[in-house]
């Protein structure tokens, strides 16, 4: 089966998933569309596979695959039913669309007082009622009015006592026994964005339930301060069986007057599916045999590529820093570096540079491929000046750097001179960066081994990706361990939480399957990934990097590395 979401109006819409229906409203179509993807990127994510979803608004229909990486694609349609209703079913909005908003029962109107909690609790068990809309927390950015109610699930609530003395006690009393912590969906969810309660709207907090557990200190306050909210004006619930129903809230913001169609509805609604045809192994070779007449899906090993391929390419926000460490000599960081510079130059067409930022004398620009020139990254901060200027292009790099060939990134190595005192402290290297962020969208900087110079320091606390890198040697992965620990008691935890673990096998040799397990198990406590890349013969006779020359085998384990490191850019 498939996952189906019916657009029911310009400000409603309803999603089946497998488990469970999640209602949805916002202010427009192009709103509701955009709540309904992230509701079902959710879902992939949560999954960690690819969803096929079918989207139904009136006259058309969209056949669409939602990748975990939030990535959409056309497919064709096939013959599974949807969860939900029918496909062709009529699409009916909710009992409260269209509604004026002062009409609606919502949470923050609606006055339980007079109803009998003991006429709706069975024999021998507590009070129960039906279940509250959330109201969000306007300060966290969540969507508002996502709302999910899996099956089987019902969250409780409080009732107020029957024999009210008055409109602002029976409010008051209602209040003070609101639920205090509730079960909500995982955080992670889309669809559980409005489960929290807003602290600064103390009359609508008293009936919200409250945040996930990892916040249940800050939302025991927020009800201990909604309880002595005044009461606020009410109106009466229609019937026991209504307050069951899963309604959503109305959209807070007003319909624009204008709601026909835009250029992105029309693009969205004539866009033909895309077709993906097989270009390797036996569905390839059918599909070249038959010039595409015949053209099987791709297999998964191709798929699998096309999206790690992706991953790699995604567009960025802005520049990016990922710095390679480990405070032993010996370690892989520079080939790292290179490794990673190529792939990302390969696979993303450039504006890729590995900068040997090493506080001592570095060896990155040894293991490139020569030039003509050998200055450094010393000599360009010397002209630093010529990069800030507002006409400063590429070209003024080209004195400074080492362009790399068919792999398309630069190298920026670090002083070469050994009679020369120059160094790079931490105030150069922000420098440097601003400057170099200009005109590369990703640096990969290689480290040296002093944990305390102020400019590995500043590479550590600058980048977006942390990568520690370790073989499979007693004394490099102990150094690179004993770098975690003194991260984390410098307050650098958490970029160490979000770093990448390396482990680069050192020899032709098996892996002891022990020693193995348990650097797997350490590295991959502290850091969100542990990635392991082959022995590779190039490497070991210190020469410039060839990338025809490297084994097919390195390459992809080296493309699965970097789509990792990628995910967290």
């Amino acid at each position: 089966m498939i996952a189906q979401a019916r657009i029911t109006s310009d400000t409603t819409a309803t999603v089946h998933l497998a488990d469970e229906t999640v209602e949805v409203t916002g202010g427009d179509l192009p709103e509701i569309r955009d709540r309904v993807k992230q509701v079902f990127i959710s879902a992939a994510r949560s999954g960690e596979d690819p969803v096929d979803v079918v989207i139904v608004e009136p006259d058309v229909h969209h056949h669409l695959r939602v990748e975990p990486t939030g990535r959409i694609s056309g497919r064709e349609a096939d013959e599974r039913p949807p969860y939900g209703p029918a496909i062709d079913d009529p699409l009916i909005a909710p009992p409260s669309a269209g509604l004026p908003e002062e009409h609606l029962p919502t949470d923050d109107t609606a006055d339980l007082s007079s109803i009998d909690a003991e006429s709706l609790s069975a024999p021998g068990s507590g009070p129960t009622t039906g279940e509250h809309a959330a109201i969000v927390d306007g300060t966290t950015g969540e969507l508002p009015s996502v709302r999910s109610h899996r099956a089987g699930r019902r969250r409780a609530a409080a009732m107020p006592p029957s024999n009210a003395a008055g409109d602002d006690e029976s409010s008051a009393a209602s209040a003070r026994s609101g639920p205090s912590a509730q079960s909500v969906p995982s955080a992670d969810s889309a669809v559980s964005a409005a489960s929290a309660p807003s602290a600064s709207s103390a009359s609508s907090a008293s009936s919200a339930p409250s945040a996930p557990s990892a916040s249940s200190a800050s939302s025991a306050s927020s009800a201990s301060s909604a309880s002595s909210a005044p009461a606020v004006a009410t109106a009466p619930v229609p019937s026991p069986a209504a307050s069951t129903q899963k309604r959503p809230l109305a959209p807070r913001s007003a319909t624009p007057a204008d709601s026909r169609p835009t250029l992105q509805d029309l693009q969205s609604s004539t866009a033909k599916p895309e077709t993906v045809k097989a270009t390797r192994g036996l569905p390839g070779f059918i599909t070249r045999v038959t010039r595409g007449a015949i053209s099987p899906r791709p297999n998964a090993r191709e798929r699998r590529e096309t999206e790690r391929l992706e991953r790699i390419r995604r567009p960025l926000d802005g520049p990016r820093n990922i710095a390679v460490v480990n405070l032993k000599g010996g370690a892989h960081k520079t080939t790292a570096s290179l490794m990673i510079a190529a792939t990302l130059g390969v696979t993303r067409g450039g504006n890729v540079l590995a900068w040997d930022n090493n506080e001592t004398r570095g060896t990155l620009g040894w293991r490139g491929v020569p030039t003509d020139h050998h200055r450094t990254a010393v000599d360009l901060l010397g002209d630093i000046d010529r990069l800030r200027a507002p006409h400063a292009s590429n070209a003024d790099l080209d004195p400074y750097v080492r362009p790399q060939g068919e792999m398309r990134f630069d190298i920026l190595a670090s002083d070469e001179d050994p009679g020369s005192a120059a160094s790079i402290d931490d105030q150069a290297f922000g420098e440097l960066n601003d400057a170099l962020s200009r005109f590369y969208r990703i640096k990969v900087i290689d480290t040296g081994n002093n944990v305390r110079a102020s400019n590995w320091l500043a590479a550590v606390k600058n980048a977006d990706q942390l990568v520690i890198v370790s073989t499979v040697r007693e004394d490099t992965f102990n150094a690179a361990a004993w770098m975690i620990d003194e991260l984390r008691a410098t307050g650098l935890s958490e970029q160490v939480d979000h770093a990448v673990t390396i482990l680069s096998h050192s020899s032709k040799g098996k892996f002891d399957p022990t020693l193995r397990s348990r650097l797997l198990a350490h590295f991959g406590a502290h850091t969100r990934a542990v990635a392991e890349v082959p022995y590779e013969q190039q490497f070991v006779d210190g020469s410039h990097l060839e990338w025809s020359r490297i084994a097919p085998a390195t390459k992809e384990a080296w493309l699965d590395a970097t789509s990792v490191i990628i995910d967290g850019l």
